[in-house]
Order: structure tokens, then sequence, then C-alpha cells
């Protein structure tokens, strides 16, 4: 019969600190937070794991309940970050209303005209420049081609294809950017 280990107050402490870290880290990069920022959501992470600590009933290990509740708790930190920048730039719900059809043409052409066609042309090539070269290469390919085109370009499967620009809409959303004539 296996030993049972017994987890060390160090352990836990060590496995919730490093699964919110890690979790922080990753909402910071995909939504391009600045490192003080990142530091609060980490602790808000650790605070959730403490609030749910006298939850933990041993059924599952120690490990696997601090990286569920982290997750968890990161998730709604992430939907609250992108709420509150849409408040600033533009609605969230405008971005629902874009159709597959639309690809992500409707963030970057027409409407816009004088000094917000300029700000916009620089926030979407700021964009672009922070996207891993995948989503980059997959971003130009949709800006140059209709659907059909772009998923025989991408390399992808068609389920991988609309899962990337899925994730293409949500970084968009993440970073505050609304498809044009749609943010009022």
């Amino acid at each position: 019969m296996a030993q049972q280990r017994q987890t060390s107050e160090m352990d836990i402490t060590g496995i919730g600190l490093a699964a919110a870290d890690r979790c922080a880290r990753r909402i910071g990069r995909t939504l391009r937070l600045p490192p003080p920022d990142i530091g609060d959501v980490r602790q808000e992470l650790l605070l959730e794991l403490v609030r749910r600590a006298p939850r933990f009933d041993g059924q599952a290990s120690w490990p696997t309940f601090a990286k569920l509740v982290i997750r968890h708790a990161g998730q709604d930190v992430a939907d609250r970050l992108v709420r509150e920048r849409g408040r600033h730039g533009g609605s969230i719900d405008d971005t629902e209303r874009t159709s597959e059809d639309d690809g992500l043409a409707a963030w970057w052409t027409g409407g816009a005209a004088g000094a917000g066609a300029i700000h916009q042309r620089l926030d979407i090539q700021r964009f672009l420049e922070g996207l891993p070269p995948r989503l980059r290469r997959l971003c130009h390919l949709l800006a140059e081609e209709d659907h059909a085109d772009a998923l025989a370009g991408s390399g992808f499967s068609r389920s991988e294809f609309f899962r990337q620009i899925h994730e293409l809409r949500m970084r968009l959303r993440a970073f505050g950017l609304a498809p044009l004539g749609r943010s009022n």
C-alpha cells in the first residue's frame, strides 16, 4: 500500500503562492497589465484561496483544490478587468454583435476619420505587435482574405481556425478595441 504523505503548512503555502503567481502572470500577459496590477491580481487570487480554504474537505489533494480555486477566481478577476476596460474603451457587448462573417475586419475598416483614425491605427498596430506570431499571421490573413481563403492559408483545421478567431476577438476585447461604429 502506498504511504500517504502529509502535506506540511509550508507545502500548502508554497502551492497556493505558486498557483496564484502563475495565474496572475497569465492574466497579466493576456490583458497586457503593468507589473503593479499583476501584483494586485495575485493578491486577489491569494485572498480568494484563503477565503475558500475552510471548504477544503480532503477528497481531492490540496494542490488540485488550490489550482481549481485559483483558476476560477482568476477567470472572475479577468472578466471583471475586461468589463472595466469596456466601460472606458467601448462596450464589450458591441463585440458580441459582430457575426462570424464579419471576421476581424469590423475592428479596422470603415467609419473612423481624422485623428480618430490615426489613434485607431496606432492602437491596432500595438495590438498586433503584442500577439504571438501564429495569431498575428492569422490576423493578417483575415484582413486580406475571405474566411475560406484565410482558413486554407492558415494551416489550421476548421475547428482550430474558429477557436483562434475566438481567441483574437477575446484579446481585442481585453485590449479595449471594439468594432468600428459600434462603441457608442
